[in-house]
């Protein structure tokens, strides 16, 4: 497993034991995270360009969230090389990285990747990358509510298609208005995700892995049918997504059966 494992990072750099704190942990804001993430992104790795060592941070930190390969001998090795260009010093600072994202996303339903990705410009000016802000998916996100929270009533939950996702800001959007709601994205939401950019793809994964909302992740594009990856979340997993999908598909051959057979 590589070092920036789910394991390393929350267990690894523990201190030795000590009294219990009189006063109880406060977790950061999403805004305290991300200014934490900016401060410590900027002094890694100086002697590479940013968007190198973003793009190896996301690389990493999506291997090790992705369940279906996290021991795989290529990703194994592909985490190995990537380390390998840096120093003890900056691979703790990955680790710490990994840390305040989970810190970030924790309080709320928000595009963290996304408004960093926009801040420090690491886009890729040739591909017309601009990922809308939070505020602006939101309010997308919730004209589409009410036909949505109709589907799920009706059907128990729903599914969302995103062809060209970016870091998943409209997905997470809608598990936004959707827990807003008092419903729950983890039992009631399926997305189907696709981005042509490899990064951008796994940005996406990681976000929708954190947050708990199950998802397919594809890199690939969209218009040729062509895909390079297939991700899962956690959850996908965890809440039996591929049990359940099958169900839903046998029981709609069967209703549209019966319809042929009434008409």
């Amino acid at each position: 497993m590589s070092q920036l494992s789910l394991e390393s990072l929350f267990l690894s750099d523990l201190p030795d034991p000590q009294p219990a704190p009189s006063s109880p942990v406060q977790m950061l804001t999403a805004a305290e995270a991300r200014k934490q993430f900016a401060s410590v992104f900027r002094h890694t790795a100086p002697y590479m360009r940013r968007s190198e060592v973003f793009r190896d941070f996301i690389t990493l930190a999506a291997s090790d969230l992705d369940m279906a390969r996290i021991r795989s001998p290529e990703n194994i090795e592909n985490s190995r090389r990537i380390y390998g260009r840096y120093k003890p010093d900056d691979i703790d600072a990955m680790k710490q990285l990994f840390c305040l994202l989970v810190e970030g996303l924790a309080g709320e339903f928000h595009d963290f990747l996304g408004t960093l990705y926009m801040e420090h410009a690491l886009g890729a000016d040739e591909m017309g990358q601009y990922f809308s802000p939070s505020s602006i998916s939101r309010l997308m996100a919730g004209l589409l509510m009410p036909d949505a929270v109709e589907t799920i009533k009706r059907e128990g939950w729903m599914t969302l298609d995103e062809p060209a996702c970016g870091s998943a800001g409209m997905v997470i959007a809608f598990a936004y208005w959707m827990a807003e709601k008092g419903l729950n994205p983890s039992e009631q939401l399926y997305a189907t995700c696709t981005d042509i950019d490899p990064m951008v793809a796994d940005m996406a994964f990681i976000q929708l892995a954190l947050l708990g909302i199950p998802a397919k992740v594809v890199t690939g594009n969209t218009l040729t049918l062509q895909a390079s990856r297939v991700r899962y979340t956690p959850v996908h997993y965890f809440n039996d997504w591929p049990g359940r999908m099958a169900f839903r598909k046998r029981f709609e051959a069967m209703r549209n059966f019966m319809a042929t057979m009434a008409a």
